[in-house]
Formats: C-alpha cells, structure tokens, sequence
C-alpha cells in the first residue's frame, strides 16, 4: 500500500469517527449502537430521533458543507496566487460576503435571500480585488494579498458600523454572534442551497484541474503551453466565490479553514490536483467538525463561537507558515 492511499485511508477513518461523536456527544449522549437505532426510526426512541433528524444531523451536515466549501475555495485561491498564505478569509472575499449578508440581516430580508446575497458580496469583492491585482502577466500575487487585507479592513469598519447602528439591540446581537461564526440551529432547508453551491464550485474545481496544474508553473508559462489564463483564472475565482459565499451564509465569517486544510492536502497528499482537492474537501469537514464539537461542549452551558475557535486554531498556523517561508527564503 502507498503511503498515499495510506493517508487517504487514514483521513477516511478519522472523518468518520469525527462524524459518529458528533452524533453521539451533545446534552444527551448516545451509544452509536443508540444512535443508529433512533436514526432508522425505531418507535421506542422517538424523541432521539427527532434530536437526531432535527437537531445533529443538519448541524453535522452543515458542518461538512462548510468545511469543504472553504477548504477548497482556499484551495483555489492559492492555486491562482500560487501561495500558500492566501485564504478566502485574508483576500477580501468572506469579508465582502460578510458585509452583504450584514446589510441582508439588518434590512430583514428573508433567509432565502441570504446565500445570493453573500455571493454578489463576495464576487464584488473579488472583483475588486482582481481588478486591483490584475497585471500583464495575470494575477500578481502581493497586489492580490495587500488587496484583499485592505478591503477585509474596510468591510470590517462597515461591519462595526452597522453592528452599533442596529435597529434592536436583539439585532445587534444577533448579527455579533453570526458574524463570530457559528452552525447552531441550522435546519435542513438552510443546508441544500449551500451544498448545492459548494457542489457546483467542487466540480467545477475538479473539472479544471489541468488549469490549476497549467497555473501552477506561472501565467506565461501556462499561455505558453496554450492556456487560456485569463479566462481560466476567471473560472476559478468565481468558483472560490460561489464556494465561500456558500459557507458564510450559513457558518458567519470561520476563517483559517481554507488555509490551512489545503496546505495540508498539498502536503500529504501528493501531486495530482484531483486527489488534493478531495482530500483538501475531507480535511476542512473534519477540522469543522472537531471544532464545532469543541464549541459545544467546552463551554459550561454556553456555546462557545466556532470562529473563534477557529481562528486560535488558524492564528498560530498562519505564523508558523510565514516563519516557515522565512526560513526558506534564508536558506535559498
């Protein structure tokens, strides 16, 4: 057995036992034997069947969705960058649909709207970005990172503005803690249209694992083997987009997912795109879900927000990718 296909193995397992305690730990814990029975509809555990069917899996789906639309949005990212720093979170793009999914909220619009309305925020974002970052040999990757930093800071100043602008402090509230990030309460019919977004951005992302290949060796090098870079890099970005604008209409703004999950899918993983991209995918379930499990029952009776959460796990990270590069450059 490669050690590929041993680690694939490994993950496998993992987010699998990652997804069974889910199940299982909560108020009320469960044996998985428990578990199956009430999620199969045995009558003689029909209130845990409806905790199940109403309550974990819907946050254990929506756990999943999230995980693998940021992962693989950040996957992309750092493919047309061709860095491994770039995050949905650091470019701009969960910012913008921060900020439009903020002004959706504070103008009572329904939930239905709430996903189209991270997505227009996250593509104006990004085109704001790209366009900033746009030069003649595609995408330049400082421009693109300052870029995306810049407008995460201005779209953070109108977020806070429109937090103490709120109508209610119920509102307000509301709103800090969507923004802190988080997964309680989320229903079924709040899971399909994120997982049909996500779904659309992975094919999409699989389909073109040649560009990202292609793209990988440098702009002229890819129009020089034939490429099409702008319209591929247009593809992708919009895929990233779709996929993070997915993710922040349910889960509020989790960061450090989409950089670290596909760091490590490059890593362990080897070198053809498809499998990093589904490894990549299983990476981001299993670090959400591990982190949302922590967010539920580390707190003593209150749940603690899975951003932050998140972010204490991604914050070191971050350091230790840019110490890493540091030592790189010094060695070269």
């Amino acid at each position: 057995m490669s050690s590929i296909l041993f680690r694939f193995l490994a993950l496998a397992i993992i987010l699998a036992i990652a997804i069974i305690v889910n199940v299982c730990v909560g108020d009320v814990c469960l044996t998985p034997s428990a578990a199956f029975q009430a999620i199969t509809g045995d009558q003689s555990q029909s209130s845990l069947n409806e905790v199940l069917w109403q309550i974990r899996l819907p946050r254990i789906c929506v756990a999943m969705v999230v995980g693998t639309a940021l992962a693989v949005s950040g996957y992309v990212l750092q493919a047309l960058s061709r860095n491994s720093l770039a995050d949905p979170y650091l470019t701009g793009v969960s910012s913008g649909a921060g900020l439009a999914v903020a002004l959706a909220m504070i103008c009572n619009a329904s939930f239905s709207f709430i996903p189209a309305a991270a997505f227009i925020g996250g593509l104006l974002a990004s085109l704001l970005v790209a366009s900033m970052a746009r030069g003649p040999g595609g995408l330049s990757v400082s421009r693109l990172l300052l870029s995306g930093v810049g407008l995460s800071a201005i779209c953070s100043a109108f977020i806070t503005m429109i937090l103490i602008h709120a109508s209610s402090v119920a509102q307000g509230q509301g709103l800090f803690f969507w923004l802190a990030g988080g997964i309680a309460g989320r229903t079924w019919s709040e899971v399909t249209p994120s997982f049909l977004y996500t779904l659309v951005g992975i094919l999409i992302a699989l389909a073109m694992s040649k560009q990202i290949r292609l793209l990988s060796l440098g702009a002229q090098s890819a129009q020089a083997l034939g490429l099409d870079v702008a319209r591929a890099q247009w593809m992708l970005l919009a895929a990233a987009v779709l996929m993070c604008g997915a993710a922040v209409s349910i889960s509020g703004l989790v960061g450090f997912v989409g950089l670290i999950a596909p760091h490590l899918a490059r890593r362990l993983y080897g070198q053809d795109e498809r499998m990093q991209i589904v490894c990549a995918a299983m990476l981001g379930m299993t670090l959400v879900l591990l982190s949302d499990l922590a967010a539920r029952t580390l707190g003593q009776g209150q749940e603690l927000p899975l951003g932050t959460l998140l972010s204490l796990i991604g914050g070191p990270f971050f350091l230790w990718l840019i110490s890493r590069q540091n030592k790189e450059v010094l060695q070269s």
